[in-house]
């Protein structure tokens, strides 16, 4: 096991220092520059590491937001956490469902408040009703549209049973995460079965907290990217990246227009990021974690615009 805990803060104007893409490399090269006091200024940083089992990782502290990506390889699945309230944000793959259900009860994940499935593909939906079937959720925010029965007919099966809420997302929702608000928004296109486009009918979650502002897009492509260059001016924090760092024709210009300090990207060493939006974020000095390096990835923010980000492989 390897962990390793980085301090992230905003400068003058409203944004940290970067370090860029260095911190993609190696546990060893960070500890070593964090022993020989190398990095930016403004900017603290520590690494260290561990051998043996898993660490017991407690949740967030009085008046934190915390996010852990768990690492599912090239799939979503996102503890948000504040207090006692807890969200969980896709479900990764059915096979990575009892790994998800034992790493929420290690945490002391009892029960969700809520589950948002941000589209009905198998990397995001595949373990929601194995999840739940451990895991009692208060509520079910889902897509407004019909899903593959054979992506999603065990959760929808599941809500029909136990006749748990659910809220077909086709208007912004609000949902209470302790003093944070998560906001839901509907799809920016609507699903047609005959294109398969689920990935840019993916519904766009955004977290506020204090100053910190945090966006999970899904997985939205060119076309909704389009529509989201349209009609966005908001920056953001935290970003992150659509379907697991693909680079679409206009990602680019997501990037600026989002203008984050931090983004993370749910890839695998199989599948990794396009190098290409990996250099596209280390010019815009975004520092960069990777589901694929980095294995699974936590930020802390207490919303004053500073970010704690510890990575456990």
């Amino acid at each position: 096991m390897q962990v390793r805990n980085m301090h992230l803060l905003k400068n003058d104007r409203g944004r940290r220092p970067a370090f860029g893409r260095f911190i993609r490399l190696s546990i060893v090269l960070l500890m070593v520059l964090a022993l020989t006091g190398c990095g930016r200024k403004q900017t603290e940083t520590s690494a260290s590491s561990g051998e043996g089992g898993k660490t017991e990782t407690g949740g967030p502290a009085d008046g934190e937001l915390q996010a852990v990506f768990f690492d599912v390889g090239k799939g979503d699945c996102i503890l948000l956490s504040m207090g006692e309230d807890h969200v969980l944000l896709d479900a990764g793959y059915e096979e990575t469902s009892a790994e998800i259900t034992g790493e929420l009860k290690t945490r002391g994940v009892s029960s969700l408040d809520a589950m948002i499935i941000t589209h009905y593909d198998k990397d995001h939906v595949g373990g929601a009703a194995e999840i739940a079937e451990e895991i009692p959720v208060e509520t079910f925010y889902l897509p407004d549209y019909q899903g593959e029965a054979d992506k999603c007919a065990d959760l929808i099966s599941l809500i029909e049973r136990e006749g748990i809420d659910s809220i077909r997302v086709n208007e912004m929702t609000q949902i209470t995460l302790g003093q944070a608000q998560i906001e839901v928004d509907p799809a920016l296109i609507t699903y047609d079965v005959m294109l398969e486009n689920d990935n840019d009918a993916s519904l766009i979650i955004k977290i506020f907290y204090g100053e910190d502002e945090w966006l999970l897009p899904g997985d939205i492509e060119k076309d909704a990217i389009e529509i989201w260059l349209q009609e966005n001016t908001q920056t953001f924090d935290i970003l992150k990246m659509p379907h697991h760092g693909k680079k679409e024709g206009n990602t680019k210009e997501l990037i600026k227009n989002v203008d984050p300090s931090i983004a993370v990207i749910t890839d695998s060493a199989e599948d990794e990021a396009n190098e290409k939006v990996l250099k596209q974020l280390d010019k815009k000095e975004v520092d960069v974690f990777q589901s694929s390096v980095n294995g699974t990835i936590t930020i802390t923010g207490d919303g004053s615009g500073k970010f704690d980000v510890t990575s456990e492989k």
